[in-house]
């Protein structure tokens, strides 16, 4: 019996791939959560074969959580099931220790596919994911070109934002004025064509500033 955990901030979603195992046989659902804090604590205590991992839970990053989850268990294998691929998730994600990458809105043999694969130690990637890496190259490299138009400062408000930091925030942690801040976001909205921080919080995920290092920035 393999030993899996879930992490997942869906219920239905978790009660799906519960389902999915308990038909399947050969596996035991040892935990779930919805909390990626709590993540480290059931891999550490249960010593699981297998994670099943959100990228995007309720309290933090997936990608975070999958890093965590290697330093303390290398032999649990972390396997991506996610709702949404950007530029730079799958690349993120690996690069983190995940050890498979799939979709939540794909068949339940899909995600099978995918379990048995990276139990046996090989890297999978569905063939959707891969086709849609193939069909956002294009965007990437246009988006990264529209990158190369903000100052690094502005870079690097564009990161803060895609981590929450509202104009105080960021102030406080460059030094600067609320207003010199509130300044910065509008320069970049209005270079990028964005108009509120979710969309330059995408921006950052799709052209992968969001995964940049800060420098002089405590957020």
């Amino acid at each position: 019996m393999f030993k899996v955990v879930v992490a997942e901030d869906h219920a239905l979603v978790r009660q799906g791939i519960s389902m999915l195992l308990s038909t399947t046989g050969g596996f035991e659902l040892v935990a779930e959560t919805a909390l990626g804090s709590e993540v480290d604590i059931l891999v550490g205590f249960h010593k699981p074969d297998l994670l099943l991992l959100d990228l995007a839970l309720s309290d933090s990053s997936g990608i975070e959580v999958a890093r965590k989850v290697k330093k303390i268990a290398p032999a649990t294998k972390v396997l991506i099931v996610t709702g949404n691929v950007y530029p730079g998730s799958v690349a993120n994600a690996f690069a983190a220790g995940a050890d498979g990458f799939v979709l939540k809105h794909e068949q339940g043999s899909e995600l099978l596919d995918a379990i048995q694969a990276v139990l046996a130690g090989r890297r999978y990637v569905s063939p959707q994911v891969a086709k849609g890496l193939d069909n956002s190259s294009n965007a990437r490299v246009a988006n990264h070109g529209m990158s190369q138009t903000l100052t690094q400062r502005e870079q690097q408000i564009v990161r803060m934002i895609a981590k929450g930091g509202s104009n105080q925030e960021i102030a406080d942690a460059l030094h600067i004025s609320v207003l010199t801040a509130r300044k910065h976001r509008q320069n970049v909205m209005l270079k990028l064509d964005l108009h509120n921080g979710a969309e330059i919080a995408a921006y950052a995920i799709q052209s992968g500033l969001a995964e940049a290092p800060d420098i002089d920035s405590n957020l």
